[in-house]
């Protein structure tokens, strides 16, 4: 674990920490100025915990925010990830995925998936060199499309 004053603490995400995941997710989710992805309930977050990887940053009061991933030979794929509405817009994420992509291997690929009209979080991918690689359309339940990510060489 690494303290920085900024951010929190970062830690390894566990089955333990479920409870202050699920917690971020609803808060994140259910104040989001634009769409956002995903489906999660927490019978699937405890399934993600159980076959995935993730790492958060803890502040005083707990988790703030969180990255979800799978790890798979030379290529990671982030499942899910939110911040706590309360520690947005300050850097966190920006932080949090700057720490993942700082310690890959450098033949490792990174991929994620985002709401079309979640323009913010584009934005910031695109700052951290993520490439617009393909899109699914009518993806998420509100009928919206999926605008799918990539870091790294093919």
């Amino acid at each position: 674990m690494q303290t920085f004053d900024d951010y929190g603490e970062i830690t390894v995400l566990t089955k333990s920490h479920g409870q202050q995941i699920w917690d971020v997710l609803q808060e994140a989710y259910g104040s989001a100025g634009c769409p956002v992805g995903g489906t999660w309930n927490k019978e699937l977050l405890k399934q993600e915990l159980k076959h995935g990887q993730g790492i958060g940053l803890m502040g005083p009061k707990g988790l703030t925010s969180f990255v979800l991933y799978r790890h798979f030979d030379e290529h990671r794929e982030i499942t899910a990830l939110a911040t706590h509405p309360s520690r947005q817009k300050k850097g966190d994420m920006r932080y949090l995925l700057t720490y993942l992509i700082e310690r890959r291997s450098p033949s490792e690929r990174i991929w994620l998936e985002v709401h079309a009209e979640n323009t913010p979080a584009q934005h910031l991918y695109k700052n951290l060199g993520f490439e617009e690689v393909g899109r699914r359309p009518r993806y998420y339940r509100d009928g919206g499309d999926a605008v799918l990510f990539h870091l790294g060489t093919f």
